[in-house]
């Protein structure tokens, strides 16, 4: 009987495949990543309370991440039409659009 894959083999594929998952796709996440979660969290506080202090503040911080290169243009602009709809007076569209935006990116680990 001739065994085609002896089990020193497995093994290696197996340390091999732990060895890749670890350096490719199982990092932490950066920073920025986390700041700019925090802002997004932020801008829904602000539009959930209904406070246009907060609203203004974090339009702030959201233009200022932009300007700093933290916070990428599409990014931006998503905050910013949420922020824009708020200060529209459109609170429930602005708090659904963010509440969606928040799902379709989890929260960095």
């Amino acid at each position: 009987m001739t065994i085609s894959n002896p089990p020193w083999r497995l093994f290696l594929f197996a340390l091999a495949f732990a060895g890749l998952a670890g350096v490719c796709g199982c990092g932490q996440p950066t920073e920025d990543a986390r700041q700019n979660r925090r802002l997004t969290d932020a801008l829904l506080t602000a539009v959930t309370t209904k406070n246009v202090k907060e609203l203004a503040k974090s339009k702030s911080l959201i233009d200022q991440r932009r300007a700093d290169g933290l916070l990428s243009e599409a990014h931006h602009k998503k905050l910013a039409a949420f922020h824009a709809q708020a200060k529209a007076g459109q609170w429930a569209e602005a708090e659904d659009g963010l509440y969606q935006f928040r799902e379709s990116e989890p929260f960095p680990k």
